[in-house]
């Protein structure tokens, strides 16, 4: 509702002021309203229990859903600076004032919306942060360009505003789109690669190797792991006590949630090296 408010009072003060900077923030605004509607709606699908076909739920609409915010951003920031290029060598009016006055209270509404949604870890949420965060910037830049054209009468400050709004909107959308599309992609989260989780994993005692180490995300909030694991011949419930080492570590160290593990003897690796070496030569003889 707090967005919706600003949106209206910005479209008002654009309509009296004429300023191209204040709509292109307005249109920044009414992404905002399409990013948290699909926002709400990606978590309430989330919520659904998942289902025999659907093992993971729903979780993976939010990452669609910020890929969606993003793509919104890139084409108002497009929009933004194309109507700021078209404006260049004209001539056109802009009442200094009502752009003032409206900036200032889209600045108020959107740190308020920011302030809320600061310490949030889900993707969408913090894509929704990101739109606001970006808004209270331009409406800062918005106040700037009117204070310069009350005391200077210089209408070129709202066109240089409008390409700096744009900037700022492209950011977002960058920063937006690198962390939606690693996990459409299935990357590992930064500082979770796979190095560093086989020398987490290869510190604990009685782990003489590990091998096939794969780490990827459903959503922001999901981590998964699985790796085989080399050992000596131990009992059942070693390794079951081994297991859940491996899994704290990696869920205290990497945020890694849920973590798969199958154990082999030691060696296993090199000598299922060896087997797939043999059958590929054997596969090329028969070839010829």
């Amino acid at each position: 509702m707090v967005t919706l408010a600003v949106l209206i009072v910005q479209l008002a003060g654009w309509h009296y002021s004429n300023s191209l900077a204040l709509l292109g923030d307005s249109a920044h605004v009414f992404s905002d309203i399409i990013a948290i509607g699909a926002s709400l709606s990606a978590l309430w699908m989330a919520t659904r229990t998942p289902t025999s076909r659907r093992t993971f739920g729903l979780h993976r609409l939010e990452v669609f859903a910020a890929a969606f915010n993003g793509l919104l951003l890139v084409a108002m920031s497009l929009f933004v600076a194309y109507e700021a290029f078209m404006r260049f060598g004209t001539v056109y009016a802009i009442n200094g004032l009502p752009m003032l006055a409206t900036s200032l209270a889209g600045l108020a509404g959107n740190v308020y919306v920011a302030y809320h949604l600061q310490h949030e870890e889900n993707l969408n949420i913090r894509s929704a942060f990101m739109h606001a965060a970006g808004d209270a910037l331009s409406s800062l830049g918005v106040m700037a360009g009117a204070v310069v054209i009350i005391l200077t009468g210089q209408y070129v400050a709202d066109i240089a505003v409008s390409l700096l709004v744009s900037a700022l909107i492209m950011f977002s959308a960058y920063n937006i789109l690198r962390s939606s599309l690693s996990i459409l992609l299935e990357s590992a989260p930064y500082g979770a690669d796979e190095g560093s989780i086989r020398r987490e994993v290869l510190s604990i005692k009685g782990v003489k190797g590990v091998h096939d180490v794969h780490v990827w995300r459903t959503c922001s909030e999901f981590v998964f792991a699985m790796m085989h694991v080399e050992t000596d011949n131990i009992p059942l419930i070693k390794a079951r006590e081994m297991s859940l080492e491996i899994e704290e570590r990696l869920h205290h160290g990497f945020g890694i949630s849920h973590v798969t593990v199958q154990f082999e003897p030691y060696g296993c690796s090199c000598q299922s090296q060896k087997m797939c070496n043999m059958l590929e030569h054997r596969k090329r003889k028969h070839a010829h």
